[in-house]
């Protein structure tokens, strides 16, 4: 439906307002409570996985680990089976699942799925230094779910269980002093790659804005650890991704990213010259903080307006 709208734009048959309006439809934005009710199903989800791993750490002793393991596998076995009976058949393109419940079942379900096998590696040690081995199948298995269900939320879950099996992976290797952040900068290098990949391929093509946003946020994020100072590399290394991914998004009127750019951008630099002048001046610093804040504060609106404008 993306392609198809985009075509019509191009040729002139689509006024920007009319397609706005069908991607409303699509999404289903036009429901006045749409986002709330989406916030409260996975907030109820995210709730019920804290209170099943804090049922877990406090009752271990009451009700031995054997009951924990049938509730919490059983429980987890129930919301698949709900998956399977209930869900729409796999097809390439975006499905529209029977009810907005559906993808946050799914999603207890796999955080279902992370308790059971922490909890049966915590009491047992099965997999002893290779238990990151759970987070890669699991990692594996949430993004085959995703593609089988269309759920976005899962996959964005999978891939970030793949991201700490990297992590742990890599810090393993003794070649790097912080051998995890290379293998980090690269995995989220390869998801902004897998995103235009999937933008021109024929399988789930609405996946590739969860591919940029999670590549592009792990990459800047892991470099930015290391950017605390005007002569390391990484800072020049984030900025010279952020100015790529800052000009692609002026590019695609994309403000989330372009937004995402100059935040971690600003971020390094306001750490960078705060280290260089010294932090003893409180004065000198608020005001710095201040200004620089509200001046990329400033270019964001700024930004906004126009993609807006470019939009309509």
């Amino acid at each position: 439906m993306d392609e198809f709208v985009a075509a019509l734009r191009s040729r002139g048959l689509l006024e920007p307002g009319a397609a706005k309006r069908v991607e409303d439809l699509e999404t289903r934005a036009h429901l006045p409570l749409a986002r709330e009710i989406h916030a409260f199903l996975y907030l109820g989800a995210a709730l019920i996985l804290a209170g099943v791993g804090a049922a877990v750490k406090d009752r271990l002793d009451a009700l031995g680990p054997a009951v924990i393991l049938a509730v919490v596998g059983g429980t987890a076995s129930a919301c698949f089976a709900y998956a399977f009976r209930t869900g729409r058949a796999f097809a390439p393109e975006r499905v529209e699942q029977p009810s907005a419940a559906f993808d946050y079942v799914l999603y207890l379900g796999c955080g279902l799925v992370g308790i059971f096998f922490s909890f049966l590696e915590w009491k047992w040690k099965l997999l002893g230094p290779s238990w990151d081995t759970y987070l890669f199948g699991s990692g594996l298995l949430f993004a085959a779910l995703a593609y089988r269900f269309d759920n976005r939320l899962v996959l964005g879950a999978g891939l970030l269980n793949l991201a700490g099996w990297l992590g742990l992976r890599a810090a393993r290797f003794e070649v790097f002093h912080a051998p995890s952040k290379p293998a980090l900068v690269v995995y989220g290098a390869a998801l902004v790659a897998l995103a235009f990949a999937t933008r021109r391929g024929e399988i789930k093509r609405h996946f590739a804005d969860t591919y940029l946003t999670l590549g592009a946020h792990l990459g800047l994020m892991t470099l930015l650890t290391g950017a605390t100072d005007f002569i390391r590399l990484e800072f020049w290394i984030l900025m010279a991704a952020c100015a790529a991914l800052g000009a692609w998004s002026m590019a695609a009127r994309r403000f989330d990213t372009f937004a995402a750019a100059v935040g971690y951008a600003y971020v390094s630099t306001l750490i960078c010259a705060l280290h260089a002048i010294g932090w003893r001046d409180f004065d000198a610093t608020l005001w710095i903080v201040l200004l620089s804040s509200a001046a990329v504060l400033a270019v964001l609106l700024w930004a906004r307006a126009r993609f807006r404008e470019a939009v309509s």
